[in-house]
């Protein structure tokens, strides 16, 4: 009996001796993780409000980007339009040259054979020049003035009229292609003009074309 108590005594003491220490450490765990907790707690909202500033950060940088893009891509279709349109003034310009000289070229060469065939316009049944027609006589002018030849410029009508009424247009008509090459630089003393009525009619559908023909004197 007696070594029963003992054993139970020297138990009794041994719990009691390892109580404090155990009692230490789940104090120190329960501290450790309570500021465990408080620092998992402080890292999230932490992280929670850089998140939330790199996304307020992300949406107006796009925001801005996209003002941005967007302003970029209208002032690039602007300026492509104007590119476009200039291209297309350029082009036209130069096709407008190049019918030009082809122009050129086709008188020079009909001059050079001593006879230049024109399809005129003029403004209704009148011996008034119509506006198409001051190109190719402005053409005609400068290849004149190259020239130390004298020109007779022929005038022919259709045969729509009667032979006197048709004689009277040919010559006016003649003689106003002589008074606009006059003007344009030609001396008139190089230039003498002829109706030739509806003798040689122009093959034009309409009345108000007119066959001119220059032809070299000497």
């Amino acid at each position: 009996m007696m070594r029963s108590i003992v054993v139970l005594a020297i138990a009794v003491a041994a719990g009691q001796l390892a109580t404090p220490a155990h009692a230490g450490a789940q104090v120190l765990k329960k501290i450790r993780d309570q500021v465990g907790q408080k620092v998992e707690a402080a890292k999230a909202r932490a992280d929670s409000a850089a998140v939330a500033r790199a996304g307020r950060t992300v949406d107006s940088t796009l925001a801005k980007t996209g003002r941005a893009v967007d302003t970029a891509v209208s002032k690039t279709a602007g300026v492509a339009d104007a590119v476009v349109d200039k291209t297309r003034a350029i082009v036209s310009s130069a096709a407008g040259a190049l019918g030009a000289a082809d122009d050129d070229e086709k008188l020079a060469a009909q001059l050079a054979t001593g006879r230049v065939v024109l399809e005129v316009l003029f403004v209704g049944t009148t011996d008034e020049l119509a506006d198409d027609s001051e190109p190719q006589l402005e053409r005609l002018a400068r290849l004149l003035e190259e020239q130390s030849a004298t020109f007779l410029i022929e005038g022919h009508v259709d045969d729509a009229g009667n032979a006197a009424a048709n004689q009277a247009l040919s010559e006016k008509r003649s003689a106003a292609v002589k008074a606009r090459l006059v003007a344009a630089g030609v001396p008139a003393e190089r230039l003498f003009a002829i109706g030739l009525g509806a003798t040689r009619p122009p093959t034009g559908p309409k009345a108000s074309h007119a066959r001119i023909e220059v032809a070299r004197m000497n």
